[in-house]
């Protein structure tokens, strides 16, 4: 297997003279020969772990298609943007590309992704596919791309903490800021880690009012974040700051990764929001505590688990692919339940598969909790609303600062007006 990785987005991507597909073309396809080159493209920095596991992928790929050779590329996630517009303006691009879900419906709408329903409707794992990650690929009932990993959000906590302190696993939102609170005043660290730039986190207390962030309303978007429910969730979860105060303040204008992961892992925080694949990365900072971290869902206001948003990635064939059924059978291989599963345990994502869970018990929870996953509204304007513009962790900050929830969620509704309907 050949890899690549795209050093800079200012640098011209290196592409093939030949069209996206390698050494093959539109006759070779037509005949059913295998190309002798495919390409496919995954985002971020590549691992040797992970191109271990991408090895062994090609190895279970040329089982059917031993003439073709893989190329990975990697294409690290703050170039994404730009490599994926050189490649729609040149005509060129991957056979096989990994996307951000939340990017799925702008590439859509661009034309950039093959339509695959055919080939999709013919696999029979795709029924172990969870229904709304694959509801997120699809356009006027046509398919364009297949969920492959999900991260979504809970929250962590110390196990031996609650046990000792009498805490019960919080129900509702009256419970989480009552072992907040408690927690805070036994062992004189904050309570609970709310940081303000996590929009994930914060669509779980949205869905869990019975919230939304809008509505589609004929062919256009409308926004609900001027709503009580809303408002009153972006006030909670603020609040959790700014009023209850057991959450420090040195975690606004901040994500996870800024703090509270960290301060978590040294036992120096009680709680905080987090997804299966922190697990890893706080082994690093600090393992003496692991056997007594735990993992709990969000919970809604009322009670129950609140819906959670699986942010991650899907899988999908470029639409100047010269061998597209190849293409959507690496697809296959790479999201079958053997590596699915070995993928989940390396990166500590959740599968998109019902079939598949971690093998660590610590972390089988993050199955659980994923199958009441989510979706914002699909526009390709979502990728605009969350993160360039970064609309509600904008609001959340200045909630947390102590402007009035209602006004700051007006602001934010009429920008979802705007930015959900391009």
């Amino acid at each position: 297997m050949k890899y690549i990785k795209i050093a800079a987005a200012a640098a011209a991507i290196a592409l093939a003279a030949t069209a996206c597909g390698g050494d093959g073309d539109d006759a070779d396809e037509g005949k059913g020969k295998d190309p002798a080159q495919l390409k496919v493209w995954m985002m971020g920095e590549g691992t040797p772990e992970q191109t271990k596991f991408l090895d062994a992928v090609e190895t279970d790929f040329k089982a059917k298609h031993p003439t073709t050779d893989v190329q990975i590329k990697y294409v690290p996630w703050p170039q994404v943007a730009t490599t994926f517009q050189k490649a729609a303006a040149g005509g060129e691009g991957p056979d096989v590309t990994e996307l951000g879900n939340t990017d799925v419906q702008s590439h859509v709408e661009q034309g950039n992704l093959a339509e695959i329903t055919d080939d999709f409707n013919g696999w029979a794992d795709g029924k172990t596919l969870n229904k709304t990650a694959l509801a997120n690929d699809q356009a006027d009932g046509k398919t364009y791309a297949v969920p492959w990993y999900g991260g979504v959000r809970a929250v962590w906590y110390r196990t031996d903490w609650f046990q000792e302190l009498g805490i019960q696993q919080p129900k509702n939102w009256a419970d989480l800021t009552a072992a907040a609170k408690k927690i805070q005043d036994s062992k004189k660290v904050p309570g609970i880690g709310v940081p303000s730039d996590q929009t994930n986190a914060l669509l779980s207390f949205i869905w869990g009012n019975n919230g939304e962030v809008a509505t589609k309303q004929g062919d256009k978007w409308v926004g609900q974040l001027d709503q009580p429910a809303a408002v009153e969730a972006a006030s909670y979860y603020a609040g959790l700051v700014a009023k209850e105060k057991v959450a420090p303040e040195k975690y606004i204008g901040k994500n996870e990764l800024e703090g509270p992961q960290r301060d978590f892992a040294l036992g120096k925080l009680g709680m905080y929001f987090d997804g299966s694949w922190s697990l890893k990365e706080m082994k690093k900072i600090s393992d003496k505590d692991v056997d007594k971290w735990g993992v709990f869902p969000i919970p809604a206001k009322a009670g129950g688990n609140a819906p959670v948003m699986a942010g991650g990635s899907d899988l999908a064939v470029w639409k100047d692919s010269k061998a597209k059924s190849v293409a959507f059978d690496y697809i296959t291989m790479l999201n079958n339940a053997k590596n699915a599963k070995a993928w989940a345990d390396y990166s500590g994502f959740s599968s998109m598969r019902s079939d598949v869970s971690f093998s660590d018990p610590k972390l089988q929870i993050f199955t659980q909790i994923a199958t009441n996953t989510k979706f914002p509204p699909i526009s390709a304007g979502w990728g605009e609303f969350e993160q360039a513009k970064k609309v509600l962790p904008n609001a959340i900050k200045a909630i947390m600062q102590g402007k009035p929830a209602a006004d700051e969620m007006k602001k934010a509704n009429e920008q979802a007006n705007t930015l959900l309907n391009p």
